[in-house]
């Protein structure tokens, strides 16, 4: 692990957190100039799916000299239902449907608005049920009659736009099978606060010895991926027993099996909470092996790689399982590892007994960063916004 001082916070917890005038002002301000606009909508503000579909998106913009865009969320509906002049096209983020969002919407297309509708997951139609009642361990009839209400809710409001818009190739497939409306691909990507706060651990970190104890690192951002992680606790759980001088950091959400009580006991597990954004920099950037272990199905398959390049930009090399998106981040070996059951616990061993690699920190870093930098991103969503106001 690596002994970090950790950057005072620079930036807000929740920058998004705008009083709804400087919001919609933004979009008056750039129809004022001449520009397009488009409207993030999202139930309500968090830190996950819409830090990355809706507030990320609308940073890039700021580099725009064509486009600017804004997000709100449910509570906004009246006021912005007020402000519809001000919008070319509305983005709606994993949004279920409800009679409020139903009357919306066909008002905003009386209006003329193109409608989209962006999901990252297989979180739509009840069809995919049987994939996230295996991924998400659902035994329960009060969780199945919750997620095929909100799976049918979902769908019922991508039905109702004219495009959609997803994170990766498999998924998009998905979508167009079941939709049949144009579907554009813009991947998860960084925003500025995330690179400027990673690029000082990893400089601090450049400049720092690799100390005891050898550290694997799991940050899970929902309570979703008990399944997951249980598939490679074994080999985990071996690879401690063998090594004294080595320990587990859980951030997020998880819980452990009894089984695991004497390894937190001992204090080789440890637990950390759910980590603003910038704080999980730190967290990632401290510890040796990041870990993404994935239950390889259809349901899997369409989840983004950030995972990967969270860690990435702060030098952490990652252990993957090797489903869609992972297969095109990672060159195994190279800025990565990709592991099936049975393969992590080698994989540990030989990062284990490996000298410090400084170098392949740097070329991890600059790799992700290429990829899914902020600034890099601004051709592709720009293109996209451009594409669907010519359907």
């Amino acid at each position: 692990m690596y002994h970090l001082e950790q950057v005072k916070e620079l930036y807000r917890e929740n920058p998004w957190n705008k009083p709804y005038s400087e919001r919609i002002g933004k979009l008056k301000t750039a129809k004022k100039y001449g520009k397009k606009t488009v409207a993030y909508l999202y139930p309500q503000f968090d830190s996950s799916t819409f830090r990355y579909r809706g507030f990320n998106m609308a940073e890039t913009l700021d580099y725009s000299f064509r486009w600017s865009g804004a997000c709100f969320q449910l509570a906004d509906l009246e006021q912005l239902k007020e402000n519809l002049e001000y919008i070319n096209v509305l983005v709606m983020i994993r949004c279920p449907w409800d009679l409020k969002i139903d009357k919306f919407m066909k008002y905003a297309k009386q209006k003329n608005i193109y409608l989209c509708y962006d999901i990252d997951d297989l979180v739509y139609g009840p069809q995919h049920m049987p994939s996230i009642i295996e991924a998400l361990s659902l035994e329960w009839e009060s969780e199945w009659n919750f997620w095929f209400g909100l799976t049918q809710r979902n769908y019922m409001i991508a039905e109702m736009c004219d495009v959609l818009i997803t994170t990766n190739g498999f998924l998009a497939e998905r979508l167009k099978e079941d939709f049949d409306k144009p579907c554009y691909i813009i991947k998860n990507y960084l925003n500025w606060m995330q690179e400027r706060v990673s690029s000082e651990y990893f400089e601090a970190k450049q400049n720092l010895s690799q100390e005891h104890p050898f550290e694997i690192g799991y940050f899970s951002g929902s309570p979703t991926h008990v399944k997951d992680f249980s598939m490679i606790m074994p080999e985990i759980e071996e690879f401690l027993t063998r090594h004294a001088d080595t320990m587990l950091k859980i951030v997020g959400y998880m819980e452990l099996p009894p089984q695991y009580k004497a390894l937190v006991e001992q204090d080789r597990i440890r637990f950390l909470p759910f980590q603003s954004f910038t704080n999980l920099q730190y967290e990632q950037a401290k510890v040796d092996i990041n870990v993404v272990p994935l239950i390889n199905n259809i349901f899997s398959n369409c989840k983004s790689e950030l995972k990967y390049f969270e860690s990435a930009i702060v030098g952490t090399i990652t252990c993957a399982t090797p489903c869609y998106t992972y297969v095109r981040a990672i060159q195994n070996g190279e800025n990565g590892y990709l592991c099936n059951v049975g393969e992590w616990l080698g994989t540990f061993e030989k990062l284990y007994q490996e000298k410090e690699q400084k170098e392949r920190q740097r070329r991890i870093r600059e790799k992700a960063l290429q990829e899914y930098a902020e600034q890099n991103q601004l051709k592709t969503v720009e293109d996209t916004l451009n594409h669907i106001m010519e359907l």
